[in-house]
C-alpha cells in the first residue's frame, strides 16, 4: 500500500444492534492532513475510527485507503494504526521496541527502522525514554509512546480523549503530519 494515504469513506452506515450510530457519512481525509473528530460522547467518533481500521462491520458504505477499497478488508491489510482510549504498550519492551514493533513485524530494514524511531523520538520529545520499560514512565508519557508507535503506521487514528490532552496535540498535532515527509 503507497504512503502516506488517502482515506476515503462514502455513505457510512453502522448499526450496532437495533441502534444506528452513523448514518450516512461522507468523509475525504488527504494524504497529509490532520483531521480533529469533534462531537458529545456516543456519537460515533470512536466508532468512525473502528470502521476504517476494520475493527467494526459496516452496515451500507464504502471505506477506501490509497485508492483502494478495504470495506471487508482485514485490519492487517489496511496500513492503519490505532491509538486507544486505554492505550497498550508491551510491558516487556522498553520504549525503542515498543516503537519500533510495527517496523520489525513488517520487515522494515534495519537502518530505516533506527531513522524512523529516532526521528520519531526527537519530535515528540521522548529521546532520553528510550531505554525506560512503560512501567517507568508517566501516565502522559505512557500515551506518547503509544502515539509514537502508531506514527510508524501508515495511518494513525487516535481513539477520542479527555480535554487534558487537547494541548498536548495542539503542541505535538501538526508534528504528526510531518513525520513521514522524509
Amino acid at each position: 500500500m503507497a504512503n502516506p494515504a488517502n482515506v476515503a469513506v462514502h455513505n457510512l452506515r453502522i448499526d450496532l444492534g437495533a441502534n444506528t450510530v452513523i448514518a450516512d457519512l461522507d468523509l475525504d481525509v488527504r494524504a497529509g492532513e490532520f483531521v480533529v473528530l469533534l462531537g458529545p460522547s456516543g456519537c460515533g467518533k470512536s466508532t468512525l475510527l473502528h470502521s476504517i481500521a476494520g475493527l467494526v462491520d459496516v452496515t451500507d458504505g464504502s471505506i477506501e485507503i490509497a485508492g483502494e477499497y478495504m470495506t471487508w478488508a482485514d485490519p492487517k491489510d489496511r496500513g492503519v494504526a490505532l491509538v486507544f482510549q486505554s492505550y497498550a504498550l508491551y510491558p516487556t519492551m522498553n520504549v525503542e521496541r515498543n516503537l519500533s514493533f510495527a517496523l520489525r513485524i513488517n520487515g522494515t530494514p534495519r537502518t530505516e527502522i533506527a531513522r524512523r524511531v529516532q526521528r520519531a523520538a526527537e519530535m515528540l520529545q521522548l529521546g532520553p525514554l528510550l531505554s525506560r520499560k512503560p512501567s517507568q514512565l508517566s501516565g502522559g508519557l505512557a500515551r506518547a509512546t503509544s502515539q509514537d508507535e502508531a506514527l510508524q503506521g501508515q495511518i494513525m487514528l487516535i481513539e477520542p480523549m479527555g480535554n487534558h490532552r487537547v494541548l498536548w496535540l495542539d503542541y505535538h498535532g501538526m508534528q504528526f503530519a510531518s513525520i513521514d515527509q522524509d
